[in-house]
Parts: structure tokens; sequence; C-alpha cells
């Protein structure tokens, strides 16, 4: 699903009544794209689901003198904000799996930010070693988010043929860069850095 809908699309094209079948797949097309392209920037969907990842091991930078070297109390989940985490499992491939418990007086804390910090003891250092389930996205998604694909979508809308320029009798007009295509401004990359990845 969109982050925003062809409804609103036709909304903020202020286009007269209903979309036709064809309109409204035409618009859930440019929608669509849009939202890839913000997605590409962000570096992660900014739509709440629940999602099962495999992890490799966090990398080992912890700053304390009693660290082993070897590993790292943090480790960061691929998408944020996180509003819940169902499971964590440690992988092992000699021995059963070990599922943790969540709590600072069990085996780890999670944060909305998406880290997950280990209560005393380190995450383990082979790759893909930790399995996670958990919820992360907006729900909402942010309006500014939002507005800039009902934005993007809507230029393609007015612009199919992605021309520079066009002229009709006396009538003349020119399209901006953003216009041209699916593309982003600085100004909107800046704005979706608010929502980019943390890994």
């Amino acid at each position: 699903m969109t982050y925003a809908s062809a409804n609103e699309l036709r909304l903020f094209l202020r286009h007269p009544g209903p979309f036709t079948e064809e309109e409204t797949a035409q618009a859930e097309l440019l929608l669509e794209l849009a939202e890839g392209e913000i997605d590409d920037v962000t570096g992660q969907s900014l739509t709440r689901s629940t999602d099962t990842v495999i992890l490799d091991s966090p990398t080992r930078q912890d700053p304390w003198p009693n660290a082993p070297g070897t590993g790292s109390f943090k480790l960061i989940l691929p998408r944020w904000p996180v509003t819940d985490v169902a499971s964590v499992t440690i992988l092992n491939d000699t021995e059963a799996d070990e599922v943790l418990e969540a709590g600072a007086d069990h085996d780890y804390t999670w944060s909305a930010s998406g880290t997950l910090t280990r209560v005393n003891g380190w995450w383990p250092t082979w790759d893909r070693c930790v399995e996670v389930a958990y919820t992360a996205g907006h729900d909402p998604v942010p309006n500014g988010a939002k507005r800039i694909e009902l934005r993007m979508a809507a230029a393609a809308w007015g612009n199919p043929l992605l021309l520079a320029s066009e002229s009709l009798g006396d009538h003349s007009r020119s399209f901006s860069a953003e216009a041209l295509g699916m593309s982003l401004s600085e100004k909107d990359k800046k704005l979706l850095g608010l929502y980019r990845a943390r890994t």
C-alpha cells in the first residue's frame, strides 16, 4: 500500500469527479514509483510492518575497557522506529538455537530507535547469527513524506511525456527539473534524511 491513495492524488490534482478505472490504475502506478524513489533515499520503507530478519554479528566498537574485543552488546535493527520486538533468537550451527527473553533483568532490551542491547553479555560474532521478529515503521506515514510522494506523482501525471517545455499558439510553459521525472529535489532529500535507515 502506498503512502497516499489514488483518491488523495485526485484531490491533490483538483481533478473533477472520481477517477475512471484506468485513471485509478495510472494513479496507483505513479504513487508506487514515487514511493520507491522515497524508499531508495531513506533506505527503508516508512510504512509500519512486522518483519523477521536474520542479522550478521554487530560491530566490535565498544569502548569499555573490559570488552573482550570479540563482540558487542549493541545490535542495530535495519528499520526504525521500532514499536515491538516479538522474539530474538541466537542461531547456532552446532547446538540448539537460543531463544532470548526481553527485559532489563533478562537477556536483552530494545529501543524505539532500533537498538537491541544485550544484558550482561555480548552478541555472537559469526554471520547470520541473530533472528529478530519485530514491528517498525510509521502509522500513519509522516505528512512530509506523503506530500513528497503526491508532488512527484502529480508532476508525472501532468507531464507524462517528460517535456522540458511546450507551446500551444500564444501559450507556452516550461517545467522545472523536478517535474521532468520521478526525481527528488535536494530539499526533499534533506527532509527525508530525518527518516533514513540507521544501518
